[in-house]
């Protein structure tokens, strides 16, 4: 057993066999989102690199905005996820977790380390599937971050659904990241690049190479 790992940000189709070839359990694409970020693909461009995403592996788009042009992507890209990183209102996920459900496709909302605990509770009663802890808010989505440890241990505290662990996350950090927080989940988009949108195999390769130690570690611990 190990770590859910999501991958983000691929944007070739060669990217998208590579990562699920070498253990990603999602792939995610950034499509329409609604600041500039060098990961921003078109529907029809995300539509066809999902279409290539070989089985098992998961499907997710992150995107942001209106809940109508939301759930016009979701029936459009029938993705197994959607992200929402919009800074969406309680209402408006509510609204699209209720919409997407009978469809099978699960909401994950990202908040941030200045989510309070009462809001992350709230959007958990709406509907969503996972919530997703990530230090980049929408104003700074085209920059790094570094994962806010704390932050996670209480979010995750406070909820009763999966938590995924985004921010800065690669190779040379991973196996400490998980020991500290036991994270089920984690997310890495430029911990694995060579440049925005273009994934580098050797340090996918060397990632997938770190879980293994988490794997002994989550089976004795």
């Amino acid at each position: 057993m190990r770590p859910i790992v999501k991958i983000c940000g691929i944007t070739r189709a060669e990217d998208v066999k590579m990562c699920v070839r070498h253990g990603a359990d999602i792939v995610g694409f950034v499509v329409d989102y609604p600041r500039p970020v060098p990961w921003n693909l078109r529907a029809a461009d995300a539509k066809g690199l999902i279409s290539a995403v070989p089985s098992p592996a998961g499907t997710c788009i992150v995107t942001g905005g209106p809940p109508g042009k939301v759930l016009r992507l979701a029936l459009e890209l029938q993705p197994d996820y959607i992200q929402l990183h919009g800074g969406e209102s309680l209402a408006d996920t509510a609204r699209l977790a209720d919409a997407l459900r009978p469809r099978g496709v699960k909401i994950i909302k990202t908040v941030f380390p200045d989510t309070s605990k009462e809001a992350a509770i709230a959007f958990c009663a709406a509907g969503v599937y996972a919530l997703l802890l990530d230090p980049r808010a929408p104003e700074n989505a085209a920059t790094g971050g570094t994962a806010d440890l704390d932050a996670y241990v209480q979010l995750r505290r406070a909820v009763r659904i999966p938590v995924i662990l985004a921010g800065g996350i690669h190779h040379g950090n991973v196996a400490e990241i998980v020991r500290l927080t036991k994270a089920p989940a984690v997310d890495l988009m430029t911990g694995v690049e060579r440049c925005p949108g273009m994934k580098d195999e050797a340090k996918v390769v060397a990632f997938f190479h770190a879980l293994r130690g988490i794997s002994l570690f989550y089976e004795s611990g």
